[in-house]
């Protein structure tokens, strides 16, 4: 692990040290997944143009901690497209939802958070990032799909698919 990581994972630790978990760490888990932990993969992706050049299996590993019902935490560690390791934050709002409890649940919203390791962004330093998203859970397993949007000739348009496992 390099020292960019490493500064990215105090980064991670400091943000989540200032982030009001108690109530979520008090009331445990419920059926809507209030305080859940997953576990999640890195991506698959698919590049809208010049796929050809880009690594689209993007092995990684993260965490998603589910804060209520409409926020959640993402954060983790994989191998980016341009082939170097990128690390992640990600604060995610999915306000509209379908099903509930342990049956199969869809949510739909975005994400604001931070990015390193792609050299085009701030020559892989940390970048601010905003993406629509979806997820799909059914029971303690779930896929969340984001878009990348197209910025300028820095960066390609994808779609990233991740496999996730509810661990507590």
């Amino acid at each position: 692990m390099g020292p960019l990581c490493l500064r990215g994972l105090a980064a991670v630790g400091l943000f989540c040290a200032l982030t009001p978990l108690e109530p979520a760490l008090a009331a445990g888990t419920d059926d809507a997944g209030h305080g859940a932990l997953w576990l999640t993969s890195g991506f698959l992706s698919h590049h809208t143009r010049h796929a050809d050049r880009y690594n689209e299996r993007n092995d990684g590993l993260g965490l998603e901690w589910r804060l209520n019902d409409d926020w959640q935490v993402n954060l983790g560690h994989y191998r980016n497209s341009v082939r170097h390791g990128s690390s992640y934050l990600q604060l995610a709002w999915t306000p509209w939802q379908i099903g509930d409890g342990e049956g199969p649940r869809l949510r739909l919203g975005g994400s604001v958070g931070l990015v390193n390791g792609y050299p085009t962004l701030a020559g892989g330093r940390w970048y601010p990032t905003l993406m629509p998203m979806a997820g799909a859970e059914w029971g303690r397993v779930g896929l969340n799909l984001v878009y990348i949007p197209t910025v300028d000739r820095r960066v390609d348009g994808a779609f990233a698919l991740q496999a996730r496992i509810r661990v507590w």
